[in-house]
């Protein structure tokens, strides 16, 4: 099984092979490996190469009696098989076939592996003429149509993208738009938390359209004013106007995130996770743990462990315990029904200022 990177990059290269497997939970990764795979082998004749079905409509047999089909207009064929039933986890426990799951299920199984590796044995070594895609969400790799794939083929697992793998898909995204994105502005995207390749794809695209021809770099400015849904940054900018005394810019943000119709209990508990990730990060200092290590200790992004720590510089240690004492109680009060959420928000808002207004901001 070969990795998503190194897939892309041969195919590209334009090194084919006759059949391939697009599976995982990541969907945007398996559609950006077909429309490589379209532009690399088919080129100009993608409109009338390139077919797709529903793997339940057809029997293999039919499927690969299709793929041999010559075409009128376009000398290959590209034929995508979506969800296809012979590779998907067994169910246990069905009442005709207890052992694996339907009637028949074990002699279906062996007649669709055998089917395609004389399918694949037929064609030897030579350079495909006509290419064969699955693309599932999940698969069972125990099963022996798979084994087949991942020896003669390609099966590559489109897991959703993390950490510096995420970063590296933006930075090739935007250069697929012709920008380039500057590093901050890749930790606010990060920070945000939104892993969905599809949004970020839409974001990205939108910066681009943006700047037009003129400007190349997506900067951290871009993000800031046109990012949607970035209620961790926004959670951020609403602690740090709270510890900077900014009662009024910590409201004023507060109603916004309301408005953009965020569920408050999601904000409330964002902002207990924040001010327990700040009371950590105090510690931390305290103890003079090096800042290259903050990220690692609060298992949270580099940017936000920067962050983190800068606020936590000018925090008390006293007051940090006595707000997230009040942000206990405030939660119980909510549990048990005796105030709203979003009124709540509003009130441990005042609480929070209160406090550290009272008691000064200054380190302990």
């Amino acid at each position: 099984m070969l990795s998503y990177p190194a897939v892309l990059k041969i195919i590209d290269e334009a090194v084919f092979t006759p059949v391939y497997l697009f599976y995982g939970e990541e969907k945007y990764l398996q559609e950006e490996l077909v429309a490589h795979l379209t532009a690399s082998f088919l080129g100009s004749e993608a409109e009338f190469g390139r077919e797709k079905i529903e793997g339940s409509a057809l029997s293999l047999q039919d499927i690969i009696s299709k793929l041999s089909e010559t075409g009128l207009f376009a000398s290959r064929r590209l034929l995508i098989v979506d969800n296809p039933p012979y590779l998907v986890p067994a169910i246990k426990n069905d009442e005709n076939d207890p052992e694996e799951g339907r009637p028949g299920h074990k002699f279906a199984e062996k007649d669709d592996a055998e089917l395609l590796e004389s399918y694949l044995e037929q064609l030897g070594s030579a350079l495909p003429e006509n290419i064969l895609v699955f693309m599932a969400p999940r698969v069972d790799r125990r099963r022996r149509f798979y084994k087949i794939i991942d020896k003669i083929g390609v099966a590559v697992e489109c897991s959703p993208l993390k950490g510096e793998a995420l970063a590296d898909w933006i930075r090739k995204k935007a250069a697929s738009l012709n920008k380039k994105i500057e590093r901050l502005a890749l930790e606010r995207l990060l920070w945000a938390g939104e892993q969905n390749l599809y949004y970020l794809s839409g974001e990205l695209e939108k910066y681009s359209v943006y700047l037009g021809d003129d400007q190349e770099i997506i900067t951290a400015d871009v993000v800031d004013q046109l990012f949607t849904g970035d209620i961790q940054g926004d959670i951020f900018k609403l602690a740090d106007a709270v510890a900077g005394g900014r009662l009024v810019k910590a409201q004023d943000l507060l109603e916004l995130l309301l408005r953009r119709r965020e569920k408050p209990l999601q904000i409330f508990f964002m902002l207990v996770r924040h001010y327990r990730l700040l009371l950590q990060a105090h510690c931390l200092l305290k103890e003079g743990i090096p800042p290259a290590d903050f990220a690692a200790a609060l298992e949270v992004h580099p940017f936000a462990a920067r962050k983190l720590r800068e606020q936590a510089e000018n925090c008390s240690g006293t007051v940090l315990e006595d707000v997230i004492i009040a942000l206990q109680e405030t939660d119980l009060q909510i549990k048990t029904g005796r105030i709203e959420p979003a009124q709540a928000l509003r009130l441990i808002l005042s609480r929070i200022d209160f406090l550290q207004s009272t008691a000064g901001s200054s380190a302990s």
